[in-house]
């Protein structure tokens, strides 16, 4: 075969050879599936802790935010679904049932520094199952307080209701220190606020279309 033959033949080998590659290389995208749920104001939170002589409760009893969580599957493979919006709470708006303790509550949090307590979602571990019984599974959250911004793991509780409703319940444990704080004390030191407190929130979510 001459050299002008044996030019031509490479040419027309090189392009379907280059087009098998792309061919194999090139996937295609799935579909996302959207969820959206509008938070409502009925939602509530809740900070539970202790001190060395008794328990305490500090609640929000409403949320009057318009705010608006989406759901969608990024990963099908791992079955991981992206989870977005937020809650964002007044921290003046939180309710010690004692006077002294929130004003102390909203001191320790930096109140008139940080007025705003943040919770981002980020994502879960699977899509929750919200037809029938209640489905626990775990997520991801960023919290924002006090000037400090964390990520954490939290426990998730999905039930639907009688309704069209869906409740949301979240709850984690953390620590005063997690957020470079010092649990206020009182009378000298004889009342001591301990470290580690729970918050727990409890969302009613009505499906936007």
């Amino acid at each position: 075969m001459d050299t002008f033959n044996l030019k031509l033949l490479w040419l027309r080998i090189i392009p379907a050879f280059a087009f098998t590659l792309l061919s194999f290389n090139v996937k295609p995208v799935p579909g996302k599936k959207i969820i959206k749920w509008a938070v409502q104001q009925s939602s509530t939170l809740r900070i539970m802790g202790a001190t060395n002589v008794s328990t305490f409760g500090c609640d929000i009893k409403s949320y009057h935010q318009p705010d608006t969580i989406f759901c969608s599957e990024e990963n099908a493979a791992y079955k991981m679904v992206t989870l977005k919006g937020k809650l964002t709470i007044d921290v003046s708006s939180f309710d010690c049932h004692n006077k002294m303790l929130t004003c102390d509550l909203r001191k320790t949090l930096k109140a008139d520094q940080y007025p705003q307590f943040v919770i981002n979602f980020l994502s879960l571990e699977r899509a929750p199952v919200i037809h029938g019984d209640k489905d626990f599974l775990n997520g991801w959250v960023e919290i924002q307080l006090a000037g400090v911004t964390r990520t954490f793991e939290v426990s998730y509780a999905f039930n639907k209701s009688s309704t069209a409703a869906i409740h949301l319940n979240g709850s984690r444990d953390f620590s005063f220190a997690d957020f470079k704080l010092s649990p206020p004390k009182k009378m000298a030191g004889l009342i001591k606020v301990k470290d580690h407190f729970n918050v727990d929130f409890n969302l009613l979510l009505i499906p936007v279309e």
